[in-house]
């Protein structure tokens, strides 16, 4: 009997073990990648962890039709380091969003420091792909995300009208390798006396209404700034729920991100461009 067993336990013991190893591997998430970690007045948690803790709310849905674009950057020939998340445009998988305002504000992951991206560029164009703006900048406080608030002494985006943006970053200040890139597109919409009356009604958090409108920009940025003002109205969970909705599911670094913004420097002319 012993002879038999020990032969049984010789053979089997491999596969006894797999369902415990697989245990471990799957439910093992390192204490600094849970709620548990400290926080700090930014954007936080936002990443491809997040749907292991968390469960998606079903009213996210930003799932569409696609236009043509790009949101995460990529260029074989730049001089740009590789990194583990590359430069992404937190917008949905469709590569297009809508927006109330006529000088919107878009958001990046960035994972360049501004020593190693030293010169970046936002360009805007019409359907008929002509520049309606071009802004150079630079980088500040990254890696991390990015603010870019377009300002108000530009072009104010006509309602009703399809725009596509291009976020560049040269990581060589004269510019003489390719770039790394994300582009996409944008619908500025008009605000109707029902939406008006919703959004009044639902305040501090608007974001729900623009969400429920699809409006993916107003949406991402006024609940951006609730977290950025540690407001008790919104948890981590709101926040991972929008960026992990359906179609958008966004990969993020999970740890804590820095928030910053783009400084633009004096924009040139189209006539200099």
């Amino acid at each position: 009997m012993i002879r038999l067993l020990n032969r049984y336990l010789r053979l089997n013991l491999p596969n006894l073990l797999i369902p415990v190893v697989w245990g471990i591997s799957w439910n093992y998430i390192p204490s600094s990648l849970t709620s548990e970690s400290p926080r700090i007045p930014a954007l936080l948690m936002a990443g491809v962890f997040a749907q292991e803790n968390n469960q998606n709310d079903d009213n996210v849905d930003f799932q569409s039709d696609g236009r043509s674009g790009n949101r995460t950057g990529g260029g074989s020939r730049s001089k740009c380091p590789p990194m583990d998340f590359p430069l992404t445009a937190l917008v949905p998988e469709s590569n297009w969003g809508k927006t109330l305002e006529a000088h919107p504000t878009l958001w990046f992951y960035v994972p360049y420091s501004p020593e190693q991206a030293p010169v970046g560029e936002f360009v805007l164009q019409d359907e008929a792909g002509n520049d309606v703006y071009r802004l150079p900048f630079e980088l500040s406080q990254t890696p991390g995300l990015v603010r870019l608030s377009v300002p108000d002494t530009q072009e104010s985006l006509k309602r009703g009208n399809w725009y596509r943006w291009y976020f560049t970053l040269y990581c060589d200040r004269d510019k003489s390798a390719s770039p790394v890139f994300a582009q996409g597109w944008i619908q500025r919409i008009p605000l109707t006396p029902t939406l008006e009356r919703q959004l009044s009604a639902a305040k501090p958090r608007e974001d729900q209404v623009y969400v429920a409108n699809r409006i993916w920009f107003d949406a991402l940025t006024h609940l951006a700034n609730l977290r950025l003002a540690n407001s008790p109205q919104v948890t981590d969970a709101d926040w991972r729920n929008l960026l992990q909705g359906k179609g958008v599911n966004l990969e993020l670094p999970s740890q804590e991100l820095s928030v910053g913004h783009v400084i633009f420097n004096e924009p040139r002319s189209l006539g200099e461009l």
